[in-house]
């Protein structure tokens, strides 16, 4: 073995040792968002050092390049859709690079493929599953552990989140580790006290993690669980033929788990269900609060923009043109700037149209078919594991949105069951010379650098001057955190508009207005006023940043100026209450009362239960002397 295959495979292998620490990484101090980027700026770079070890084991041994497969074709097809969805996309720029917030994209996405091609290659020709799996397993124990002693001294209904700052995120970090271990079970006879010990140790991981996921409080991964596990016993119980004991297992593990599930719809409305938290939060699951769930609002406003770009969808990261677009107002008590639409296979209707979410789909289907169809050397409750692992894991999708962590675990057993088609071995190269492989190893190294500046330096970079301009005293005062701003702007990475936003609200609330306005006020309302002017021009269609900069105008006095994007808004987002009330302001202030009296009864009437909307109405009303009828608003006449 050469010294370049070597170092290219020590790299590549240090790279698998950091991949499951990656959602402990917290920036806490340093970044913005910093549950979110640390943790994302660690994978790519840990990513894109492994592929270019990577590619230099590729050059000189064959077998270390990937087979061409179902899997893999499925994953290369998927991606092309998605950049394709995200070129004739409504902002191209954010679909490839996301946002602080969850920095996921096509950049993402690519990064995932890259991981899934090192890993169902390398681990596969060094035999390193299993030990790579385990790893993961270990991580996820002391994960478990950092979970639950959040529960000390916590409030009853506390739902714990370990580092992933998101109980969501940790739902289905546990649902993995849980399936994982009951995976690696199912390869154990009990003839040897070796396996005896492995039993224990598996065992004892798969109940540890589905203790956390019942604290996480996470009803999409939960419901995954049960599904998996009765999609698990269901499969053992059809096409298991050798051994009868373990189809009577099966059987009755699945009929405990139908037992289970019809013993809550019974008892939901006890006390013992709604003095349980995670218990209490199914239980309001019920038939008659469907029309008002919010998810199952948001779901019918995808649906809708769906329809509209079948195809290709919006691009990712776009969500929230369509969440402005088909706004349902009754939606006025929920978070008025939802990017996601709870719901995986919706996401994607929106970010690729059906060839995108035909994609995506592709990606299980494939990978059912290499459990089935290559999966020689595994039993038939090793497939039904891995297939309830699947399963549950794309049921658990009809309810949340993916992030890094889920993806990471994704990627990892997508990467295992490729490894099923590696079952020939490729011929040894022919004609690496020394001079050869000295000029690969020295392009690896420059090819690390490139990546890793150009995809990361600018984003990064940005995201810490952005924390320092918001955080960071100085003996200069105020005009240090001008300064950090400039610098934070002048990046013009994929944080631009998430920077201006947060100038925007800095310059009106980062001083003491008693004071009087001062000139270096002055010059943070004259430098955030002209940012988010700029970011409204450049997304015309979003109807965030015309509110943004409509509302801004508005606290600097500028009435007139903020009239058209207010209008703007409106037009984009017809529906929205909150954009009502701030065009009703602007014509207050204009003391143009018949329009403010339009612009609130139209937000009053897109939903009268909206207690803030009919109070807002009547104040008008009473204002333009229409004493009675505003009484009678009150009282709940019509």
């Amino acid at each position: 073995m050469n010294i370049q295959k070597i170092l290219a495979n020590g790299v590549v292998l240090a790279g698998f040792v950091v991949v499951p620490f990656i959602p402990f990484v917290i920036l806490s101090q340093s970044t913005f968002f910093p549950f979110i980027v640390g943790k994302n700026f660690a994978f790519r770079v840990v990513v894109e050092i492994m592929l270019a070890a990577y590619l230099v084991l590729a050059v000189i041994d064959p077998e270390y390049r990937p087979r061409k497969t179902y899997l893999l074709w499925a994953f290369v097809a998927f991606l092309g859709i998605i950049t394709l969805a995200a070129i004739f996309g409504e902002n191209p720029t954010k679909s490839f690079w996301s946002n602080f917030e969850r920095m996921e994209g096509v950049v993402t996405y690519l990064h995932l493929f890259a991981y899934f091609v090192v890993a169902s290659t390398v681990l596969t020709v060094r035999d390193m599953w299993r030990p790579y799996l385990n790893l993961h397993l270990g991580a996820g124990v002391i994960m478990a552990i950092i979970a639950l002693m959040q529960l000390k001294g916590a409030a009853v209904g506390f739902r714990v989140d370990g580092t992933l700052g998101n109980s969501s995120y940790l739902g289905i970090y546990a649902y993995f580790n849980i399936f994982i271990a009951l995976y690696f079970l199912t390869k154990e006879s009990l003839t040897m006290t070796g396996e005896h010990v492995r039993v224990a140790t598996y065992s004892a991981i798969a109940a540890l993690q589905t203790v956390v996921l019942f604290y996480t409080g996470t009803r999409g991964a939960v419901l995954g669980l049960i599904v998996g596990l009765g999609l698990a016993t269901l499969l053992v119980a059809i096409f298991e033929r050798e051994r009868k004991g373990l189809r009577i297992v099966a059987v009755s593990i699945l009929v405990a788990l139908l037992v289970i599930v019809g013993g809550f719809f019974v008892a939901r409305n006890s006390t013992f269900v709604k003095e349980t938290p995670l218990l209490a939060r199914f239980s309001q699951l019920t038939t008659g609060g469907i029309s008002t769930n919010a998810r199952v609002m948001v779901w019918g406003m995808a649906w809708q923009g769906f329809k509209e770009r079948p195809v290709l969808g919006w691009g990712m990261e776009n969500f929230n043109y369509v969440f402005n677009k088909y706004y349902d107002p009754k939606m006025y008590g929920q978070e008025q700037w939802f990017d996601r639409a709870h719901n995986v296979f919706f996401d994607w209707l929106i970010a690729g149209g059906i060839f995108g979410l035909l994609g995506y789909l592709s990606l299980f289907v494939a990978g059912f078919y290499y459990i089935w169809k290559r999966g020689h050397s595994l039993s038939v409750l090793e497939k039904s594991v891995l297939t309830g692992l699947l399963g549950g894991y794309f049921f658990q999708n009809l309810f949340v949105f993916d992030n890094l962590t889920s993806l990471i675990y994704f990627g990892t057993i997508l990467a295992y069951i490729e490894s099923f088609g590696h079952t020939e071995k490729k011929t040894a190269s022919v004609g690496v010379s020394d001079d050869v492989r000295t000029v690969v190893g020295w392009s690896g190294i420059i090819l690390v650098g490139v990546l890793v500046f150009a995809i990361n330096y600018s984003g990064f970079m940005q995201n810490i001057t952005l924390i320092r301009a918001l955080s960071e005293s100085s003996d200069k005062g105020p005009v240090h955190n001008l300064d950090l701003f400039k610098q934070v702007i002048a990046y013009q990475s994929f944080g631009t508009a998430e920077a201006r936003e947060q100038l925007g609200q800095f310059s009106m609330n980062g001083f003491d207005r008693t004071k009087g306005l001062s000139e270096v006020q002055r010059n943070f309302i004259i430098l955030a006023l002209g940012e988010l002017e700029k970011q409204a021009a450049e997304l015309p269609r979003d109807a965030r940043y015309q509110l943004f900069a409509g509302s801004f105008l508005i606290q600097v006095g500028q009435v007139d100026q903020a009239l058209p994007y207010l209008l703007e808004a409106h037009r984009l987002s017809p529906n929205k209450q909150t954009i009502l009330f701030e065009l009703g302001n602007a014509y207050y202030l204009k003391k143009d009362m018949a329009k403010t009296e339009e612009m609130f009864k139209q937000a009053y009437e897109l939903a009268p239960e909206y207690d803030n909307a009919r109070k807002f109405y009547a104040e008008i009303l009473k204002q333009n002397g229409k004493t009675a009828e505003a009484a009678r608003l009150m009282a709940g006449q019509k």
